[in-house]
């Protein structure tokens, strides 16, 4: 009896980890704020953007005259999901080797906590506004893991 609160007790531990780590999975990846992005581009030339994150995927000229280029960044986030699965009964042929027999049963499989990794693709568009001089002097995103 007492092997079996062990056992219920390391599940228990094992199930409050892994939802810590779940809750938690946002907060790590939550990434730069809309000002501190702001901050570290807007005044730079576009083409240091270009540098660091390589060509915009798109660009239109608004109607003040200013270039808008669009970047778009595919996002894959991998995340920890906790399953329980519940015993499954599976019929089985079991040989016996003495007398070269055959018998039919069932076992039970497959109990027990297991950990999945999913993957989450989203997208995010950044659009940088620049003037004639190819300084960035606005910039908006679009997207569900863009900076907020």
């Amino acid at each position: 009896m007492k092997s079996k609160k062990t056992s219920i007790f390391f599940n228990l531990k094992t199930i409050a980890v892994f939802l810590l780590l779940f809750a938690t999975t946002d907060i790590v990846f939550a990434g730069q704020t809309i000002d501190e992005v702001r901050k570290k581009w807007i005044g730079v030339n576009i083409n240091t953007l270009i540098e660091k994150h390589g060509y915009p995927d798109h660009s239109s000229t608004v109607p003040n005259g200013n270039t808008v280029y669009i970047v778009i960044k595919n996002i894959k986030k991998f995340y920890p999901v906790p399953i329980l699965k519940q015993p499954e009964r599976q019929e089985m042929d079991i040989y016996n080797t003495k007398t070269g027999a055959y018998s039919y049963g069932t076992t039970t499989t497959g109990n027990g906590l297991t950990i999945e990794h999913q993957i989450q693709k989203t997208e995010c568009a950044g659009y940088f506004e620049v003037n004639k001089d190819n300084i960035i002097v606005d910039i908006k995103f679009k997207g569900e893991e863009c900076p907020q």
